[in-house]
């Protein structure tokens, strides 16, 4: 691969949490798609040729995924290094590249590769899938010691086949980690020593491989001819992918309008739906979103230690505003800690505190806040200032409305919000990596699996608690959650976990958005978009993409 770009060390913020395996099932929202472009096939069979140009609304981070999981760049990679396990139109997440076994407590986990090789020819192998875990966690990388980091020992059966003993059971082993976690190429990884700040080759085992990468322009995938799981051997039918960069939503759309590109990667907003609607050329498809916008509380601010603090911020969110103004009704609102997406999970109804900002500034008044200076913002006894750095990526969709409504709720409460706009890498390496924030606005890319996975999110010491919130009674049942393989307790357990997060409010939860995707099917057909982050660009989806 021709890389012209040098890595730092990132960590990932789109990321989730997994769904059911072993004794369990699955929920989604439902999935719809409307469009006067026609979605009917060719007469004839597709060929294998073309060039797909993609539009990104932002530039991605890196291809090596396995230290960062930037969104862009996973949009990108999972064509290149797909995980064994995805999802279907209905959310149900299937052995995609691999399938896998337990024993009955699910403490033991066998897991079978299809036939996969490399884009040289080279096979894919079991000594790969443990090498990759293995590594994962020795050298610390991004969250494989949160799915991995039990695991007690991996037996190489045959070139195909590996048999994970965990150190304790996990009902989502294989639904989890190899959901979100590629494999990692042994021979190219295995004299790496320090992984955060590599260089990946580009190789794939998916349909393609990184041809070239140039930072903040292009990324060139090609056809990797040895990838059989697709079109009844024949792999996919495009023969190139390439990826333009675009500073933002509008000029990815407006190049699509110009004929520059022929699909948008990421959904589009309200606005620019009607502005393409009309047109019967493009084909607009709406998922429900798997992931919610969050607001994160760092505990390294010792105002945001108080969990009064805390409580009277997330009675500032305004989150019908915030629908119907800040995501023009692109979004549902959350009133739950729990997408309301996973309605077996959110039946309990334990809620967040409703928006109230009198209550709010009352709250902290009666725990010693005051405004003695006049200025309208609180002070605590001490004189700490109620004011607080809220830092966001600037390629969230209609992130400036978001954030004018966040900092008016507050305001009215006496809490000063300063916004900070970051790019994506600047986010990454500031709030995920770095740690060093106040508050952290995000939208998570996927939140599945939540009967046992939030753990990677709000775990003491795991990858995603950037936050650095430590509660040993919401850990242990997390930790009880992921070993239970009853479906009906882990929801029990579940709905404690909700009522403690409540009352201690590391976080707070804001919408739910709705993902609208776009393409021009003049000249191209075969789109089709399932629940997740890569709309008509997931792995699965794609290698059914033909030029007309």
């Amino acid at each position: 691969m021709k890389y012209k770009r040098v890595l730092s060390a990132l960590l990932a913020v789109a990321m989730g949490v997994s769904m059911a395996a072993c004794g369990g099932s699955s929920e989604s929202g439902s999935t719809s798609a409307s469009s006067a472009a026609s979605t009917s096939q060719e007469a004839s069979a597709p060929g294998v040729g073309g060039t797909l140009t993609v539009g990104l609304n932002a530039n991605p981070v890196s291809s090596n995924i396995w230290v960062q999981n930037d969104l862009n760049s996973s949009v990108i990679m999972n064509l290149v290094c797909p995980n064994l396990v995805t999802m279907d139109e209905t959310g149900n997440k299937y052995g995609y590249l691999a399938e896998a076994t337990s024993n009955e407590d699910c403490t033991q986990w066998t897991v079978t590769l299809k036939d996969l090789y490399w884009n040289d020819g080279t096979p894919v192998t079991a000594e790969d899938v443990a090498f990759s875990t293995t590594y994962g966690v020795e050298h610390q990388i991004g969250f494989f010691d949160s799915y991995y980091g039990h695991v007690a020992s991996t037996e190489v059966v045959d070139d195909k086949t590996v048999v994970f003993n965990l150190e304790s059971a996990d009902v989502n082993f294989f639904n989890g980690g190899f959901y979100w976690i590629p494999i990692m190429r042994k021979s190219e990884f295995e004299s790496v020593t320090d992984p955060l700040n590599y260089i990946y080759s580009g190789a794939g085992y998916g349909p393609y491989y990184v041809d070239e990468w140039v930072d903040g322009q292009y990324v060139s995938l090609k056809r990797n001819p040895y990838f059989t799981q697709a079109n009844d051997g024949q792999g996919a039918y495009l023969d190139n992918i390439l990826f333009r960069v675009y500073t933002d939503e509008n000029a990815m759309v407006l190049a699509l309008e110009n004929g520059e590109i022929d699909v948008c990667a990421n959904y589009i907003s309200a606005n620019s739906q009607t502005q393409l609607a009309a047109n019967e050329k493009y084909l607009l498809t709406t998922v429900d979103g798997l992931g919610y916008g969050q607001l994160s509380y760092s505990q390294t601010n010792a105002l945001l230690q108080d969990v009064n603090m805390r409580q009277a911020i997330s009675m500032c969110i305004d989150r019908e505003a915030l629908v119907a103004v800040g995501m023009n009704g692109e979004a549902t609102a959350m009133y739950t800690p729990i997408s309301p997406v996973y309605q077996d999970f959110v039946a309990s109804n334990i809620q967040q505190p409703a928006f109230d900002t009198a209550a709010a500034k009352s709250l902290l008044e009666s725990n010693g806040y005051a405004d003695t200076d006049g200025d309208g913002i609180l002070e605590s006894a001490d004189g700490a200032k109620a004011s607080f750095t809220v830092s966001y990526k600037t390629s969230i969709q209609n992130v400036d409305n978001v954030m004018e409504i966040l900092r008016t709720g507050a305001a009215q409460a006496g809490i000063e919000l300063k916004l900070e706009p970051l790019d994506a890498s600047t986010y990454s390496a500031k709030v995920t990596n770095g740690q060093t924030f106040d508050i952290s606005y995000s939208i998570w890319g996927t939140i599945d699996d939540v009967d046992t996975t939030l753990y990677t999110c709000y775990g003491i010491g795991q990858t995603l608690n950037f936050m650095q919130y430590n509660n040993e009674e919401m850990d242990n049942l997390l930790i009880a959650m992921k070993s239970e393989p009853d479906r009906a307790k882990r929801i029990e357990m579940l709905d404690q976990w909700q009522q403690l997060w409540v009352d201690n409010m590391p976080s707070a939860m804001t919408y739910v958005p709705k993902q609208t995707y776009v393409a021009n099917t003049e000249k191209f057909a075969g789109f089709s978009a399932v629940l997740g982050n890569c709309g008509y660009l997931n792995c699965a989806q794609a290698i059914g993409i033909y030029a007309k």
